[in-house]
């Protein structure tokens, strides 16, 4: 069976105001010599102090979104590079309201050759975006472009009419009053190049090429009963205006509703299908009521909350096909041999999001140990002379 790829237009997306291989995500800059992610303009609304090290406006913006491919590489499983082109362009803005940034795969494919391990855990003729479809194949089937295109709003620097005085900052943690989150929109946008998004024509309810893509494949509307492939294009249509009806159903999200306090319906994740129609934001998000009891929204949520939590995402991620994206949490108990063992010179541990070590751990001799992002010592945990033990946390935004 041959592959088919297919080259897509950019896919908008309207934001307003241990034992897996981390993925490598390549940034491509296509801006000019001299402006956008190449601004020779001085440095931004962030500064040393804040954690950015650029010397230039340019220096910044790039320093912040290479943060952001490298958050999104630290849950991704690919032997191949996710190449990620960007420019700073000048998008929509008035003062009340802004297209942040706009992103999407630049290619999907189907039906390729089985991967390395002579497997194809994939639905028969139907469209995945490119990032997601290497990986699973193992191997490049588009080589030649950029897997994702990426767009962001230049003019919230440059405009005094583009959303009053608030600027972009270009540092980690969160925004400071009169600013917006550089790096947790970059971080948006790329979830949508990775695999949250649908080829849908929403107005139309058409499929990209008459073919069904792994996205609305879990898509169901709640008041039919009907997931998204069992429907012609007038039931989508009308779906995609469902709201609170349009529902997430992938296995991995259901088992992940637990912590979600608002946004469940029938016991499914709800998806963004406000009426009017919202052209690049309906469908691929989540519903603005996802929360969890801290008054947390999801990063994919179709505006910026300022305060952003991967919640089900990741598991979203792993309905489409990507491999244990957040993996699991992990408590170790073993003892000073074999924890030793484990962690080795230079190597870390990033598979776990929480890690958890129990009285019993010992970390002894020369052993280099960094755990995940959340870290519990319980009660006798120790660190022998001549060992080092490390904390590798994710950037202060809440994800």
């Amino acid at each position: 069976m041959t592959h088919q790829l297919t080259r897509l237009s950019l896919i908008c997306s309207l934001w307003c105001t241990g034992a897996l291989a981390d993925a490598v995500l390549s940034p491509v800059y296509n801006d000019g010599a001299v402006e956008g992610f190449n601004s020779f303009d001085p440095p931004h609304a962030a500064s040393a102090e804040d954690g950015n090290p650029g010397a230039t406006l340019g220096e910044q913006r790039r320093w912040a979104f290479e943060r952001a491919l490298e958050y999104w590489a630290r849950r991704l499983d690919s032997d191949v590079v996710i190449e990620v082109a960007a420019e700073m362009n000048n998008l929509s803005c008035n003062a009340f309201s802004a297209v942040l940034g706009s992103a999407g795969p630049n290619n999907v494919s189907r039906d390729w050759f089985p991967g390395a391990d002579g497997t194809n855990p994939t639905f028969a003729n139907t469209w995945y975006p490119i990032a997601l479809a290497n990986s699973i194949a193992d191997r490049d089937l588009g080589p030649g472009s950029s897997d994702i295109g990426s767009q962001f709003n230049k003019n919230i620097d440059e405009s005094d009419n583009c959303l009053g005085s608030n600027t972009w900052y270009y540092a980690l943690g969160e925004a400071p009053p009169g600013t917006i989150s550089f790096f947790a929109t970059v971080l948006h946008e790329i979830g949508h190049g990775i695999g949250v998004t649908t080829f849908v024509d929403n107005a139309s309810g058409s499929r990209l090429l008459e073919r069904d893509d792994v996205y609305m494949k879990f898509l169901e509307d709640h008041s039919t009963g009907k997931l998204w492939p069992e429907m012609d294009d007038t039931e989508r249509m009308a779906s995609a205006i469902d709201t609170s009806d349009l529902h997430w159903v992938g296995a991995n999200v259901l088992a992940a509703l637990g912590p979600l306090s608002d946004g469940i319906s029938g016991g499914h994740a709800q998806m963004y299908a406000p009426n009017p129609l919202r052209g690049g934001s309906s469908v691929s998000h989540w519903d603005t009521a996802i929360e969890d009891s801290d008054n947390n929204h999801e990063l994919m949520e179709p505006s910026a909350t300022g305060s952003e939590k991967l919640l089900i995402t990741g598991e979203l991620l792993q309905d489409l096909g990507w491999n244990d994206v957040l993996a699991n949490d992990c408590t170790f108990t073993s003892d000073r041999l074999s924890l030793s063992s484990f962690f080795s010179g230079d190597n870390t541990h990033n598979a776990c999001v929480s890690v958890t070590y129990d009285g019993a751990v010992i970390i002894g001799g020369s052993t280099n140990a960094t755990a995940g992002r959340e870290v519990v010592l319980k009660n006798g945990f120790t660190v022998e002379q001549g060992a080092t033990f490390g904390v590798n946390t994710d950037p202060d935004i809440g994800l």
